[in-house]
């Protein structure tokens, strides 16, 4: 039997936004989501408090980046009687929600962790009976067939979203992978400095000189469109 998720506003997943991100409390955004997600906070008059989400120092230009931004806010600040006040506006990670791990991005099939926790769907109920899987057992599903199901499951614009985000991590870490490799840069995780606060990832390559500015945007809303077809 075919289900499909639907949410029922319990507030679940706003009220325990961190959800399995036990080592990084709190609601991960990306940089260009910071400006306008304080900017909704000041016009609901609403208490913010947003950090970096990682401190990584590359040796070579003495510069601190990081890689996203954590609302540590916690129920979220945006959470009222079980609605989010910005829904049209709210975070990437919350269009994606309830898909924690987009499928394409797998080489292994979809199991309970590629999801966030929600206490109203069957997430086991979706994997072995929606997609037809065996636990334990050798599995034959195309990106296709996966894809279907789970824009049937979900929807094209959680799935999309979901992509959307993977598709951003996978970005970041070949560029840093990429430029570590060529010695452009020597990188390594620092605690959190309150004096040298980092700059945003973007930032660090303009400053860098890797990118241009003005192409900056450009490869953002590359990012921002799912081309997973």
């Amino acid at each position: 039997m075919k289900i499909r998720f639907k949410c029922i506003q319990c507030g679940a997943c706003c009220k325990d936004i961190s959800g399995k991100l036990t080592s990084s409390r709190g609601l991960p955004l990306f940089e260009w989501e910071v400006k306008k997600i304080k900017k909704l906070a000041k016009k609901h008059n609403l208490p913010i408090e947003i950090k970096p989400i990682d401190n990584i120092l590359d040796k070579l230009s003495g510069l601190y980046f990081c890689t996203g931004y954590l609302i540590k806010n916690e129920p979220c600040t945006f959470l009222k009687n079980n609605k989010c006040l910005i829904y049209k506006n709210r975070p990437i990670i919350c269009r994606a929600f309830p898909i924690a791990k987009n499928p394409l991005f797998l080489r292994n099939a979809p199991n309970l962790s590629c999801f966030s926790e929600c206490p109203n769907f069957n997430f086991n109920h979706f994997i072995f009976k929606s997609l037809n899987l065996k636990e334990g057992k050798p599995y034959i599903i195309t990106n296709k067939k996966i894809t279907k199901e789970y824009n049937n499951t979900f929807d094209k614009e959680t799935f999309g979203n979901s992509f959307i985000k993977e598709n951003i991590f996978l970005y970041f870490n070949n560029i840093i992978s990429t430029l570590s490799k060529n010695k452009l840069i020597d990188i390594k995780i620092s605690k959190e400095n309150k004096k040298i606060p980092p700059i945003p990832f973007f930032e660090f390559l303009v400053k860098r000189k890797f990118i241009k500015n003005k192409d900056k945007i450009k490869i953002i809303n590359k990012l921002l469109r799912p081309n997973y077809n």
